[in-house]
């Protein structure tokens, strides 16, 4: 099961940015992304655009997203550091929570 912990809040356009640091440990790998705690009241049915961000392009749904996962070992090797971008599409403020399992 999924751990779940934190409460932030997105406007709609926004992207925010954020860091995880975890221990080096053999046969890890967290899973980390975001679940909605309020609806954003957009229609579901517009489905499909292309962003482009920095010269990436990527395919979106209008609703709370999240980037692929960066990472970065760190200097003296015992921690890795995760790197991920949340992004609202949707056309309301959305209040969310992140969400995080190992495999």
């Amino acid at each position: 099961m999924a751990g779940q912990w934190g409460s932030n809040t997105l406007g709609s356009g926004q992207t925010a940015f954020f860091y995880f640091v975890r221990p080096v440990t053999s046969g890890f790998l967290p899973v980390i992304s975001v679940l909605p705690l309020t609806p954003s009241f957009t229609n579901p049915g517009q489905m499909y655009a292309l962003e482009t961000l920095d010269s990436l392009s990527f395919p979106t749904v209008n609703q709370l997203g999240v980037t692929t996962i960066w990472s970065q070992l760190s200097d003296n090797g015992s921690n890795l550091i995760y790197y991920m971008g949340v992004m609202n599409f949707s056309n309301s403020t959305i209040q969310y929570a992140f969400v995080e399992t190992d495999i």
